[in-house]
């Protein structure tokens, strides 16, 4: 892709992005909204800048804990999902394990988990955050291992490929793309599911307990701000996954 083209890519979200905070900012002013309801992009972003030092410790704290239940839950539902390959039975399991956990609300399993761990472990909120992700990429993943053409597996077959030859070279380059984009899914539920966790126990200077004790104190444009600082870390956790994407997968047909 030449560079003219990848800023290309770049300048439909740019406008989006523009463009709705510019109808934000209009509509609080126009229609008077008061700041409880609504506070204005523009109060947003100074109180970003002058909160600054608190909100990168804050989200310093809080991505710790979404990066790290992300890894670690990922990594457990892409190889679950790769053992599943091997027995028919435990796939069709996993499946639907998958689904049933996928449903339960964070607000239960935070509870939980901070009586095993302690309301004060990272732990506690890093197995939340493990919990909610892994699902969407066990279900990414056994979708994407499904997907290699029969035709190559016959090929493969014929040729006496043992079965570690057939998962390496064919199953899982062919899971890849669906693995990515369980993935970004993944990198924006791994920063709810952590500051959700973080309402219901954790660090103080984690970003769920600023928010908590900025609303508390009727400061609702500085919980906005906290919130603002976790979209733009989800935003570099999903541009992440995108870059390690773009590296692992040959370009498609028509990018240099």
């Amino acid at each position: 892709m030449s560079l003219p083209a990848r800023l290309r890519s770049w300048l439909p979200p740019l406008v989006t992005a523009v463009a709705v905070l510019a109808l934000w900012e209009l509509a609080v002013r126009g229609f008077r909204i008061r700041p409880i309801l609504l506070p204005p992009p523009s109060a947003i972003a100074a109180a970003v800048v002058d909160d600054a030092p608190r909100l990168l410790s804050a989200i310093w704290v809080t991505g710790r804990t979404a990066l790290a239940g992300f890894v670690l839950g990922c990594g457990a539902g892409f190889l679950a999902a790769v053992a599943g390959t091997r027995w028919i039975t435990l796939r069709q399991g996993l499946a639907v394990t998958g689904v049933v956990f996928g449903a339960v609300p964070i607000v239960a399993t935070a509870p939980i988990f901070n009586l095993w761990f302690g309301a004060l472990s990272p732990w506690s909120d890093i197995a939340v955050v493990a919990l909610v992700v892994c699902f969407p990429t066990l279900i990414g993943t056994l979708t994407g291992l499904a997907s290699a053409p029969a035709a190559s597996h016959e090929l493969l077959a014929t040729y006496g490929a043992a079965p570690r030859v057939v998962l390496t070279k064919l199953t899982v380059p062919a899971s890849l793309p669906f693995v990515f984009g369980a993935l970004r899914v993944a990198a924006a539920l791994s920063v709810i599911a952590a500051v959700v966790a973080e309402f219901f126990g954790g660090f103080r200077d984690s970003a769920g307990f600023f928010i908590k004790t900025l609303m508390a104190n009727a400061d609702y444009t500085g919980a906005w701000a906290t919130v603002a600082a976790l979209c733009a870390f989800g935003l570099l956790l999903y541009g992440a996954v995108g870059l390690a994407e773009r590296a692992a997968l040959p370009p498609s047909k028509g990018e240099g």
